[in-house]
């Protein structure tokens, strides 16, 4: 079979790598890297944390502003509903909540969203409240489908405790933790991910959403045997399960208040010195796709955090490679090929999640073939289409879906081999993957090509 009139390979088998000149684009693809943080508690007295009088969706705009050096593209909310504890939700509450959702839409910025009620000023509830209320959700989550798609990222169970992480609760009870976690895993839309806080509520997860539920580890110090991390590395054989099972979750985490007390024990002093090379390892050993960048770098404007000092630390590729880590070796080289070393925080903000590059392109008249290597920490879990796409000769566009592509393969270091025919009187043009077939939520590959309207352009 052939294809186009006149085709020549060497037209269409080039897709250089990106060198740490150009490599800028990658820190803005979707669902992964840095993320912010912002609050909402819902109710007449409208307000952004509970204990405060800060207005929602003006502090949202301000953090969206103030990190768009960071080019976060997610942002974890907390939606605080303390002030509906003894009722329902209202119309008020959801017309508040799809107002700041549209915040997030307008900026291209999509939610890691939590939901919770207690905090130092503010009671936990029953579980029936949070039952009731996650119904409510759920079904909000159905009416407004479309906002949804293009705004929410992942789930966290939330809910229970201060903060929704898990722990100090009087009311709720210890024994429906179980019931809670697979509340919010049945209201969460298709293929969106949960996550969970301690190694005691995984275990808890009903089998028929163990692959969708991931970690969220809400104190990353370095230490991976510190009594508040997710699971003690001391435990190994705990420490082994966790982290083979975040290899295929989304998850997240982040360091304490850099002006917080290590362990809140004031003789510890501050939270402000974190090791950024035990940082980044622990990031890598649990797979993260996403890190706050609120905690710990620019939370006090003027004094110097743990992540702002990272921005001095710099690691050559071979010294990341002496510390096991997989990262793109063309991060380390500029556009004249001489090698340059990285610092630590850009090493994590490049490689939090997906990071994937396409090598190995070769085109003959009738298939193409190419590798994808993902040099990121965590596989592309929220990309279920990949597709090669094609012209013809009346400039109609074609995609073709790999039907060997699972996300799920692409694990942190690992290469998979690609295979296309092309159809006849066509031309490939280039690769596009999608979180699904027209969301036009659509990555971007560590390579020096032409992106539009969400295909990585042959060069």
């Amino acid at each position: 079979m052939s294809s186009i009139d006149n085709f020549e390979s060497s037209d269409y088998g080039y897709m250089p790598f990106i060198n740490s000149d150009n490599a800028g684009f990658l820190l803005k693809n979707p669902n992964r890297g840095l993320r912010g943080e912002t609050y909402i508690t819902l109710g007449e007295n409208i307000r952004a944390y509970p204990g405060e009088n800060d207005d929602p969706f003006e502090r949202a705009e301000r953090l969206i502003k103030k990190y768009e050096p960071d080019s976060p593209t997610v942002f974890q909310t907390y939606v605080y509903l303390c002030d509906y504890s003894e009722k329902l939700l209202d119309d008020l509450a959801f017309e508040q909540l799809k107002k700041f959702f549209e915040i997030f839409e307008k900026h291209g910025i999509r939610i890691l969203l939590r939901f919770a009620y207690s905090t130092e000023s503010t009671s936990d509830v029953p579980y029936q409240t949070t039952k009731t209320h996650l119904s409510q959700i759920g079904k909000w989550f159905r009416e407004n489908e479309a906002l949804i798609k293009n705004v929410l990222f992942c789930l966290q169970t939330g809910i229970i405790g201060y903060w929704g992480e898990g722990h100090s609760y009087r009311k709720f009870k210890k024994r429906y933790i179980k019931n809670t976690i697979e509340d919010v895993c049945r209201i969460a839309p298709a293929g969106i991910y949960n996550q969970i806080r301690t190694y005691s509520m995984l275990k808890k997860v009903p089998i028929e959403y163990s692959t969708a539920v991931g970690i969220h580890d809400d104190y990353i110090t370095g230490d991976t045997a510190h009594k508040w991390a997710f699971v003690k590395s001391t435990n190994k054989r705990r420490y082994a399960e966790v982290t083979n099972h975040a290899r295929f979750t989304v998850n997240d985490g982040e360091m304490p208040w850099g002006r917080a007390y290590l362990n809140d024990k004031k003789i510890l002093g501050h939270c402000d010195h974190f090791d950024g090379i035990e940082v980044l390892k622990q990031l890598k050993a649990y797979s993260l796709t996403t890190f706050s960048l609120e905690h710990n770098y620019r939370e006090d404007e003027g004094k110097s955090y743990s992540m702002q000092k990272w921005k001095n630390v710099m690691l050559s590729y071979s010294e990341c490679v002496g510390h096991g880590l997989t990262v793109n070796p063309e991060l380390f080289k500029d556009k004249n090929n001489n090698s340059v070393k990285q610092s630590v925080y850009d090493i994590i903000r490049y490689h939090l999640g997906y990071h994937i590059a396409v090598k190995d392109l070769f085109i003959t008249e009738n298939e193409f073939f190419f590798a994808l290597i993902n040099y990121g920490f965590a596989p592309p879990l929220t990309f279920n289409y990949f597709a090669a796409v094609f012209e013809g000769k009346d400039g109609s566009i074609k995609e073709i879906p790999f039907e060997n592509y699972n996300k799920n393969a692409l694990l942190s270091g690992k290469t998979v081999s690609f295979k296309a025919s092309v159809p006849y009187g066509c031309k490939p043009l280039g690769l596009k993957m999608e979180t699904e077939q027209g969301s036009g939520i659509c990555a971007r590959f560590a390579n020096d090509t032409e992106f539009k309207n969400g295909i990585m352009y042959f060069k």
